[in-house]
């Protein structure tokens, strides 16, 4: 038989309600994962040393996260979504010039992750390789990167886009090659600054524009693109 006794709702804690105390716990608990998996690693990292950089109990991290699998997952996209705010207002005038625009671009998204080394290391090394659905999880945000890509060359070729499937294989590569780079170079094995790392990257890609466009169905001549509002797509969550 139901009780009869009525509900008691759960009241303001010094004027700041229930779901918004849980949001912020949440958001203490992503903090320090950062700090924790960057500065440890995550395969050697446990709740509790997480729970202990952000002065939770891990009662309050079950509140938020299935296991420390979640809360990495939930970190990477975290990392991704600014990274991705970061550059929008580089895309946000495209009557500048092509280059000016690229290099714009591409000089928030390096400085989004290697400004805070922690980020490029938790997004681009301690993701890989920790189970086969993480492992899904980080393949489907470098493949969102990808497809990021893919809808700027192609809104940067315009009508001298080659095939879909040219302008898809040169994208994967341009973000494999990102990849190699930024953790080459947060990991001290490339003796360049973080302005020389970002004027190569935006080489790759206007050669890439390049040869994109000699590979267009009867291209016969470079074909200036046409000025285009560039966008960008968000990944979707886990």
């Amino acid at each position: 038989m139901p009780s009869s006794r009525p509900i008691t709702p759960i009241r303001p804690w010094r004027g700041v309600s229930a779901p918004a105390r849980t949001a912020e716990r949440r958001e203490r608990l992503i903090a320090a994962a950062l700090e924790v998996f960057a500065r440890r690693g995550y395969s050697a990292s446990t709740v509790r040393d997480v729970c202990r950089e952000a002065g939770l109990t891990e009662r309050y991290f079950y509140e938020s996260f299935r296991n420390r699998e979640a809360l990495l997952g939930a970190l990477a996209d975290r990392i991704v979504d600014e990274s991705l705010e970061a550059v929008a207002p580089a895309l946000a005038h495209p009557s500048r010039e092509l280059g000016e625009i690229v290099r714009d671009a591409l000089g928030r998204f390096v400085g989004s992750l290697v400004d805070d080394p922690r980020r490029a290391q938790v997004l681009l090394v301690e993701t890989v390789g920790v189970s086969p659905p993480a492992e899904d999880r980080r393949r489907e945000i470098m493949g969102h990167l990808a497809e990021v890509t893919r809808q700027a060359l192609a809104q940067a070729l315009g009508d001298a886009a080659p095939r879909a499937t040219d302008v898809d294989l040169t994208a994967r590569a341009l973000i494999g090659a990102g990849n190699e780079l930024l953790v080459g170079y947060i990991r001290g094995e490339l003796s360049v600054d973080r302005e020389r790392l970002t004027d190569h990257l935006s080489a790759l890609f206007r050669s890439a524009l390049l040869l994109a466009r000699r590979r267009a169905p009867g291209a016969t001549r470079v074909t200036r693109p046409r000025k285009r509002r560039w966008t960008l797509a968000r990944p979707r969550s886990a």
